[in-house]
């Protein structure tokens, strides 16, 4: 790969990073704005989806509604595994311009690891007193995971030599639907504050 091939990845990563990082900031916000219920950090780096008690299925598959600590906690818990996923972003913007294919590696595993956390953030089963803002939160968490998708099928295309124009208009559409998303963002920002302000 030469020299304008590799500079046209970095500059295609460092969209890609920034767009994780406008998508992550929602989340992070919600696990700094929780008054004491954040009884889930444990210290450790777990950026998986928790399947812990305070889950809304029961042993038999059952949806069951949380109660509002848990699903107040689960929020946080959430965020805070977004915020440390988004610093994961950071690293790689820099890594980007030097080890291109490294930071692209960084930045797929990223999504993947996102990607689910905003799925259970769309799913949570609220208590019905944020019943509304859950669903403000359920549009924006999967727009968000639309976003993360398209994301991830430009920085697949960026990785392969052959694909780098096909990356680049990818990233167009990305950049087009980021306008749309905008919306449904500040829709999320919202039931997260009425949840978490509550």
């Amino acid at each position: 790969m030469n020299s304008i091939k590799l500079k046209r990845l970095a500059a295609l990563l460092l969209a890609a990073g920034m767009v994780l990082t406008l998508v992550g900031c929602n989340k992070d916000d919600a696990g700094t704005d929780d008054k004491g219920t954040d009884s889930s950090q444990t210290g450790e780096k777990d950026t998986g989806v928790d399947n812990e008690n305070n889950d809304e299925n029961d042993d038999e598959g059952n949806i069951t509604t949380l109660t509002e600590e848990e699903y107040k906690a689960k929020i946080t818990e959430i965020g805070n595994k977004v915020g440390e996923l988004t610093e994961d972003v950071t690293a790689a913007q820099s890594q980007a311009t030097e080890d291109p294919q490294g930071a692209l590696t960084s930045l797929t595993e990223t999504v993947n690891q996102m990607r689910p956390l905003y799925d259970e953030l769309a799913n949570l089963a609220a208590p019905e007193n944020f019943a509304d803002a859950q669903a403000k939160i359920k549009e924006g968490a999967e727009a968000s995971v639309e976003i993360l998708d398209l994301t991830l099928e430009m920085m697949e295309l960026a990785s392969n030599p052959d694909t780098i124009e096909e990356a680049q208009t990818k990233m167009t559409e990305l950049t087009e639907k980021m306008t749309s998303y905008s919306d449904q963002a500040s829709k999320l920002t919202e039931g997260l504050t009425e949840v978490l302000g509550s």
